[in-house]
């Protein structure tokens, strides 16, 4: 998929203060400029916020990357995550074997993968599901560098006539820099993946953030479109507010937790029309079995 010829972009905003809340306004009135995030971790860059008017552009992110030693993978940016995930040495995600019990709601779609990591869950499901492309996205852009250069080991690596599905990396943030930006917002994904994210978009961009996400989904989703969503429980959180002092700030602010997302999900201020369980992975740690659901735009 070419995304530049999409009609809205993949990037978003910059982490914000829980006390002050999105700002809803004209599109008529004049933008500010994006302060720059302070406090970064390695290998994670920011970006100022281009013109509202041309959106293509928001996906050409500029900047330098800023080293500070006292936050560490502050977005859940673990360099080694699949290490847990994986049970043998071959990859295989357990939740692919969820995934797996519907390969229809992936064979001939375009998915978008929110979070994608260094890619090889994203690569997985496209390979294994014969998808029609794959866009992942990740705010770090360390990982996605890694995630580019397998897919250009895996086409070096294929044999002449294989198909292989498209697949792209993209480095960028979710989250909008502010809610006015939904409104350009078009459907162009038939499959939206956000697995184990959820967390980390709440820790960092807090209550009015997440709610924002969920709304994208539903808006860049086609009618009849899925979004396959693997929230974290709220006790996980816990363990992480002590990666900055802006984190733990946010998650003393928090007051929707996991157990309202499905609630907001169908409610009218999002959309969706229904959900479905779709499985729970058997892992052999207990924080790793998390239930994925289906949720279906109408």
């Amino acid at each position: 998929m070419d995304l530049e010829n999409n009609n809205t972009p993949l990037t978003g905003k910059e982490p914000e203060k829980c006390a002050e809340k999105r700002k809803y306004v004209n599109r008529d009135e004049k933008q500010g400029e994006t302060k720059r995030l302070k406090n970064e971790e390695p290998n994670v860059e920011t970006t100022s916020r281009p013109p509202a008017h041309s959106p293509k552009k928001r996906l050409q992110l500029n900047g330098k990357t800023k080293h500070n030693k006292d936050v560490n993978f502050t977005y859940g940016n673990y360099k080694h995550y699949y290490g847990k995930r994986i049970l043998d040495k071959d990859f295989h995600d357990i939740r692919l074997d969820v995934l797996g019990t519907q390969p229809d709601l992936f064979r001939g779609k375009q998915l978008l993968d929110i979070g994608c990591n260094s890619g090889h869950m994203s690569i997985e499901i496209a390979r294994k599901f014969e998808v029609k492309s794959l866009v992942g996205l990740d705010i770090d852009r360390g990982l996605v560098k890694d995630a580019q250069n397998t897919v250009s080991h895996m086409k070096r690596q294929a044999t002449p006539g294989q198909a292989i599905p498209h697949i792209q990396f993209v480095h960028g943030n979710y989250v909008l820099e502010d809610d006015v930006l939904l409104e350009i917002e078009r459907p162009q994904f038939d499959v939206i993946l956000c697995l184990s994210v959820t967390k980390w978009i709440h820790l960092n961009f807090c209550d009015s953030g997440l709610k924002q996400a969920f709304r994208r989904m539903y808006l860049q989703l086609r009618p009849g479109g899925k979004l396959i969503l693997e929230p974290q429980s709220f006790d996980g959180y816990k363990r992480r507010k002590k990666l900055s002092e802006q984190i733990r700030n946010n998650y003393n602010a928090i007051k929707f937790r996991p157990e309202h997302f499905t609630e907001y999900l169908l409610s009218p201020e999002v959309g969706f029309a229904e959900m479905e369980l779709m499985g729970v992975p058997e892992h052999c740690e207990v924080g790793f079995k998390r239930p994925i659901q289906i949720f279906t735009r109408s």
